[in-house]
């Protein structure tokens, strides 16, 4: 397994970035004036003078376009973290949201990513061929996934659907990585897995998550309450750097709860680690949490169901 961070000689793309990494940083995304402002922080921030920042609008949902301008660029990527998505817009019951909104869900959080994977490594696979090297590069992609992927919850139908599609090609590349990998480069996969961080995003989908939604997940609450029990988007960003550094496929280290919903949703996906703590918290999840959870979460369906039939018929006044 490669151990690896980052060096002021690597160059990371960005897809759908609107934050820097380390090294020579070009972000991709649809808004120039956001893409600008994220630059012009990077290089607030960055290290080292000799640290170039690039910020390319484009359509990431273009397959076409997206092919032309990463192609375009004259450095190849060592790592793509595909970090589009979100589900600010598409939040509520499967039933109550456009049914526009399942596919403009799948479109923002999927194919962004699916499509910026694919084009990397058809530039990956071709720049090989005329490699010269002593050793193998390290090259990697990071899917930035969601908890979501690893549960369903009520308000999250459109979001949820578009992680669990994430995290399937996920896994799917880091098998068809190993098939790829040879004398030029070494490619692995990595798949984050974070649950709720404060952050604008968050703070657009309070204004229209459902009250449900907010019980089960355990985000009601005044903003200054959340912001005290919500870990920072700077505090996730650096646990899945540093998950990715040591070459966990699965990156979950920002809570509990994402380690726990991970370890007893394995599937295919390797362990983290030597996988210990994932066998033992997935006998511990499965026997114990789950099915008192589950009772509790369907329980509160329930009320929330009745209460708005009360509503519609007009006995609660």
């Amino acid at each position: 397994m490669f151990h690896h961070s980052l060096t002021y000689s690597q160059t990371v793309f960005v897809a759908g970035g609107s934050s820097g990494l380390g090294a020579h940083i070009t972000i991709f995304a649809r808004r120039q004036g956001p893409l600008d402002e994220a630059r012009n922080s990077i290089i607030a921030a960055r290290g080292d003078a000799r640290q170039e920042v690039h910020a390319i609008s484009l359509d990431l949902g273009n397959p076409s376009e997206l092919d032309a301008v990463f192609t375009a660029q004259s450095r190849l990527p060592d790592i793509l973290y595909c970090v589009a998505g979100g589900t600010s817009t598409e939040i509520g019951f499967f039933t109550d949201i456009d049914v526009g909104k399942l596919e403009s869900c799948m479109r923002n959080n999927y194919f962004t990513a699916a499509y910026a994977a694919w084009s990397i490594f058809k530039l990956w696979i071709e720049d090989d061929k005329n490699a010269h090297t002593s050793k193998p590069r390290l090259r990697q992609i990071v899917f930035i996934n969601s908890a979501a992927a690893l549960l369903g919850m009520p308000g999250y139908a459109a979001y949820t659907a578009s992680k669990c599609a994430v995290r399937g090609l996920a896994d799917t590349l880091r098998m068809e990585a190993l098939r790829l990998s040879g004398p030029a480069s070494k490619y692995t996969i990595h798949c984050a897995f974070p649950s709720n961080f404060f952050s604008p995003a968050f703070l657009e989908e309070q204004k229209t998550k459902p009250e449900l939604t907010k019980q089960i997940e355990g985000t009601k609450g005044s903003m200054a309450e959340l912001e005290q029990r919500i870990p920072s988007a700077e505090k996730v960003a650096k646990g899945i750097i540093t998950g990715a550094a040591r070459g966990d496929f699965a990156l979950c280290d920002d809570s509990m709860e994402s380690g726990l919903l991970f370890a007893n949703m394995i599937g295919p996906s390797p362990k983290r680690g030597l996988g210990v703590l994932d066998s033992l918290l997935a006998t511990v999840v499965g026997l114990f949490i789950w099915p008192l959870s589950r009772r509790r979460w369907d329980r509160l369906c329930r009320q929330d169901g009745m209460h708005h039939s009360k509503l519609h018929d007009g006995s609660i006044v």
